[in-house]
């Protein structure tokens, strides 16, 4: 799924602290405004880049949530730190401590949901190989076209694949990039029958046959999928 640019989601915050300016402080006091400062840093920073995440993502979820939390913030933020007792310092500091703890919960589920919106769908493809070529198939092989391994001999389980015979492959796996593929198709002594690309797409819900062919007057092989 593509991601759309959803606009206005969240609020970026700056960094607007009143105890940032506090004068006539020291010990214990100023130790606490410090720490509240670094906190208060740390915070709006992590709510940017949430909100940052967020707004590419194709949900509304967290909304409210992220409104409510900027608010609070943003109050926080115009607290005056010289007018604060040692307590209520270390409250703001728990308290936006928990919301950094929040927000680290919801860029973890924002990162989830966008895992999800990219990764790529995988189709259970039922195939079945129809022998209608006239001749006996020992060695028959349906790989990626983009693969080098042809893979597992198809007619080995049964000896070979009889004259007008049906096989079914079971389940081809898939991504809607990963449609053509390559079959080949030998007799015993290995001449060639068939050798052609076949392209699933369009056939990536409901499977398909693919019926061999084989002229002897042109001695050339072909497909045909039903």
């Amino acid at each position: 799924m593509s991601r759309k640019k959803i606009k206005n989601k969240g609020k970026i915050l700056l960094i607007c602290l009143s105890v940032l300016a506090v004068t006539g402080c020291g010990g214990s006091l100023a130790e606490r405004i410090t720490r509240v400062q670094g906190i208060y840093a740390d915070l709006v920073s992590l709510h940017n880049e949430v909100v940052e995440e967020y707004s590419g993502l194709e949900d509304n979820s967290f909304d409210a949530e992220l409104d409510e939390m900027a608010e609070r913030i943003e109050s926080i933020g115009q607290q005056d730190g010289e007018t604060m007792t040692g307590e209520e310092l270390d409250a703001v500091a728990d308290e936006m401590e928990q919301y950094i703890e929040t927000h680290e919960e919801i860029l973890a589920a924002i990162q989830e949901m966008e895992s999800g919106e990219t990764e790529e769908k995988i189709y259970e493809v039922p195939v079945t190989i129809e022998n209608n070529t006239g001749v006996e198939i020992y060695n028959l092989y349906l790989y990626k076209a983009s693969d080098t391994d042809k893979g597992k001999n198809l007619a080995e389980d049964i000896g070979y694949l009889d004259a007008f015979q049906t096989i079914n492959v079971l389940n081809l796996y898939m991504t809607e990039e990963e449609t053509l593929w390559h079959l080949e198709a030998t007799e015993d002594d290995g001449n060639v029958i068939e050798s052609v690309d076949v392209d699933f797409a369009g056939k990536l819900e409901e499977g398909t046959t693919i019926v061999m062919k084989f002229s002897f007057d042109s001695m050339e092989g072909w497909i045909e999928m039903k």
